[in-house]
């Protein structure tokens, strides 16, 4: 398994302030400590010395958009890594941008520096939507940094919101079909939460902003996670990663520390209610799932089994866990 180590620039290069963004709130951090290089070969060493014989390491700049920065601190920052590099023990370089900082010439920098894999924070494929959420840039420069980043041979990662101010669920489901035609390695999706001293918080003490419910997240991300993995296109997180200072910083809005978890679970009960309903009078149904799934089928609290008994199905139906299956699959055993 590939090691990520990852170095934290919050908030850095960001040339907007988005109206759902408040970096030191969300990650305890407000962007003005020392500078990042000076402690990027120290956090490097540090995680290769816990983490040896990994076979694949990567470095990750995470939490600013890393190609608007000055281009003195990007080779700053590129350079500190680069010894690791050279000598085998880091083999690539990951970082997070916003689309409007890209363009063929950057492409050509990241690819001497040997940066492997970019994260887009699209956000959304609507140009409303984003107008609303004052993120600065639009659609089609989505689109084509999507187009140039693979062009350059390099790996491309899509973040995208639910829950924006103006999203409906046909603009998100419409975001979700663009992102598979433009075919990214991967996607996030991380539903829109209010936190204190964003503009969002402002909006929602007006009255103009009411954020989605837990259930709405949930029921939306799953839309929109099936129809991604439909097309073959890896969703590696769905929800914000739990933190103390996150926690502490949420004023409103669907979050949860296991929401990825929540979603999937929501899916398997989709899945397996539209079998039951197929049942015939007198039918039966037992449903064998990888053991690995079993906690997802069953859901948080076994919420799942109590709506399936709720619809009626409570007698016509069991659950089996099968070790010899693999996960994410289902099968049917039907009887009288």
């Amino acid at each position: 398994m590939a090691l990520v180590i990852p170095i934290f620039i919050p908030h850095r290069g960001c040339p907007h302030q988005c109206l759902f963004c408040n970096q030191q709130s969300i990650t305890g951090q407000d962007g003005q400590a020392p500078p990042v290089e000076e402690n990027t070969v120290r956090t490097i060493e540090e995680w290769l010395a816990r983490s040896r014989g990994r076979n694949e390491v990567q470095v990750a700049f995470y939490g600013g958009s890393f190609t608007c920065l000055a281009m003195e601190e990007q080779i700053d920052m590129l350079l500190s890594v680069r010894p690791f590099v050279e000598s085998g023990l880091v083999t690539s370089i990951r970082l997070s941008t916003r689309p409007d900082c890209i363009d063929r010439d950057i492409c050509s920098f990241l690819q001497e520096f040997r940066v492997k894999t970019v994260e887009l924070g699209v956000q959304s494929l609507n140009d409303h939507v984003l107008r609303k959420s004052q993120r600065g840039h639009t659609a089609l420069q989505s689109r084509e940094a999507v187009k140039m980043l693979r062009g350059a041979g390099m790996q491309v990662g899509v973040q995208l919101m639910v829950g924006l101010p103006s999203e409906t669920t046909v603009s998100f489901l419409q975001g979700i079909d663009e992102v598979i035609r433009l075919q990214p390695d991967f996607v996030r999706l991380y539903p829109v939460v209010v936190v204190k001293n964003s503009g969002l918080e402002d909006l929602c003490h007006q009255g103009m902003y009411h954020p989605l419910t837990l259930n709405k997240a949930i029921a939306l991300t799953a839309m929109g996670y099936s129809r991604l993995k439909g097309a073959a296109i890896p969703v590696v997180r769905m929800g914000l990663q739990p933190s103390k200072s996150l926690e502490e910083s949420v004023v409103d809005g669907p979050f949860h520390p296991s929401f990825g978890e929540l979603v999937k679970s929501r899916i398997w009960f989709r899945r397996i209610r539209k079998k039951l309903n197929t049942l015939l009078p007198e039918e039966k149904v037992t449903i064998f799932v990888s053991h690995r799934d079993l906690s997802a089928v069953n859901g948080m609290k076994r919420q799942n089994i109590k709506r399936l008994i709720e619809l009626g199905f409570g007698d016509r139906f069991g659950i089996t866990a099968d070790k010899s299956m693999e996960r994410g699959s289902i099968r049917y055993d039907f009887g009288q």
